[in-house]
C-alpha cells in the first residue's frame, strides 16, 4: 500500500521525541515502512527521514503583511501554525492520486473535515478525549470517518459521536529491552501540570527511595513555581532522555511512577517501563488499568490521598517478578502486535474502497 501518514503539528518525529503521540506517529512510519508499504509522511521540520519514504515537511506561517499581522482578531500563534500546516498538508494529498490510504495521527479538525473529499479512505487515531474542534472535524468526516482509540475508556469516550475499534498503543521491545532494576524510583513525562511530576515527588519522599525524573520542560513556569522547589533531596530532575538513555533509566529503576491528574486515555510510559521488566505504580485513570494489568503493576483507585495511596503501591509494586513483568508486556504491548492490527484494519478499508 502507499500509506500517507499525518503527524502532529506542534513537534518533528524525532530522537528526543516531545511525546507519546510523537514517538507513535514515528514507530507507524517506520514500521509500516519495513513492512514493504510506501510511506509518505507529512510532518514538522527537523523530523527524521530516515522514517519515511518521502517526507513532506509542513510549512511554517508565512511572513504576513503590516496590515495581517496587525489584526485585532488574529489568531493565537499556535492556533495559526496548525493552520496553515494543515491545509498545505490537505491539499497535496488532495493532488496526490497514488495514494492508497490515509493514516491519521494528527489532533486537528481539517484532516477530518476533508476525509469525504478524498479518493483514498482515511483512518483516525483518537488520541485524546473529544474535544470542541476535534469533534467538529468528526461530524464533518460523516461517513468518511474511520477511528480507532488507544484505549477501550477512550473509546467510550467518543460513543456519542463516532465508532472506534480499540487498538493499544505498542513499545518496541528492541529499545526498551529487559533490565536488572535498582533502588531508585523513575518518572518520565512532559514536565506539566496534568502529569503530576509533584504527586510523584511527594510519594518517593514518604518511601524514602531517590527518584528521577525524565522528560521535557513543557510547562517552565509550572516547574520553577511548583517542581523545582521540591527537587534536592530524594528527588532529582535528569532531563530529556532519549533511546538508551530512557531505556537504562528504566531498566535501573526499581518501580516507574505514574501520576496523571486527568484520564490519560494511554500511557505510553507505562508500556515502556514494563517492557523493560520495571513494575509500575500508578493512579488509575483513564486507559492506565489496560496498559497496566495485575502482572505489571500496583495502581491506586482510592485518590482522595493520592500521595500516602501511592507511597503504599511502590512497596507492593517493587516486590513483583520483573520477569512476569517484561513478559507480560512483551505479550500485549509490543509494536509488532500494533502494526498488526493496523495493517490489517487499514488493508480492509483500501479493499472496501476498490472494491
Amino acid at each position: 500500500m502507499r500509506v500517507a501518514i499525518l503527524a502532529p503539528s506542534r513537534h518533528p518525529l524525532c530522537e528526543p521525541f516531545a511525546g507519546g503521540q510523537e514517538r507513535l506517529a514515528a514507530d507507524m512510519a517506520a514500521g509500516l515502512r519495513r513492512r514493504g508499504h510506501h510511506v509518505q509522511l507529512y510532518a514538522r521540520a527537523g523530523t527524521d527521514s530516515a522514517l519515511a519514504d518521502d517526507l513532506h515537511v509542513m510549512p511554517p506561517v508565512p511572513e504576513l503583511s503590516e496590515i495581517a499581522s496587525g489584526d485585532l482578531n488574529m489568531p493565537e500563534p499556535r492556533f495559526l501554525s496548525d493552520q496553515v500546516a494543515f491545509l498545505a498538508v490537505m491539499r497535496d494529498v488532495l493532488r496526490d492520486r497514488t495514494i492508497d490510504v490515509v493514516l491519521n495521527q494528527s489532533l486537528h479538525q481539517l484532516p477530518l473535515a476533508l476525509s469525504p473529499a478524498l479518493d483514498a479512505p482515511m483512518l483516525t487515531t483518537l488520541h485524546t478525549p473529544p474535544f470542541p474542534w476535534m469533534e467538529v472535524g468528526a461530524w464533518l468526516a460523516g461517513d468518511a470517518g474511520h477511528f480507532v482509540a488507544v484505549s477501550e475508556a477512550l473509546r467510550r469516550q467518543w460513543t456519542t459521536l463516532v465508532q472506534a475499534e480499540v487498538i493499544h498503543n505498542g513499545v518496541d521491545p528492541q529499545v526498551f529491552s529487559e533490565g536488572f532494576g535498582g533502588d531508585d524510583l523513575a518518572w518520565v513525562g512532559r514536565l506539566t501540570p496534568e502529569k503530576g511530576a509533584d504527586i510523584a515527588v511527594r510519594a518517593a519522599a514518604q518511601t524514602g527511595r531517590h527518584l528521577r525524573l525524565a522528560g521535557p520542560l513543557s510547562d517552565p513556569e509550572w516547574f520553577d513555581g511548583v517542581l523545582r522547589p521540591l527537587l534536592g533531596g530524594t528527588a532529582e530532575y535528569v532531563g530529556t532522555l532519549a533511546g538508551q538513555e530512557l531505556s537504562d533509566l528504566y531498566a535501573r529503576s526499581v518501580v516507574t511512577l505514574v501520576t496523571p491528574r486527568w484520564d490519560e486515555p494511554f500511557c505510553l510510559v507505562a508500556a515502556e517501563s514494563q517492557m523493560c521488566g520495571t513494575p509500575v505504580a500508578g493512579l488509575a485513570r483513564g486507559g492506565l488499568p489496560e496498559v497496566v494489568q495485575q502482572s505489571g503493576g500496583q495502581l491506586v483507585t482510592d485518590h482522595a490521598s493520592p500521595v500516602e495511596r501511592l507511597a503504599q503501591a511502590v512497596e507492593v509494586a517493587a516486590r513483583m517478578d520483573r520477569r512476569e513483568v517484561a513478559a507480560d508486556a512483551r505479550r500485549r504491548l509490543t509494536t509488532d502486535h500494533m502494526l498488526d492490527r493496523y495493517e490489517d484494519t487499514l488493508t480492509k478499508l483500501t479493499a472496501e474502497q476498490q472494491g
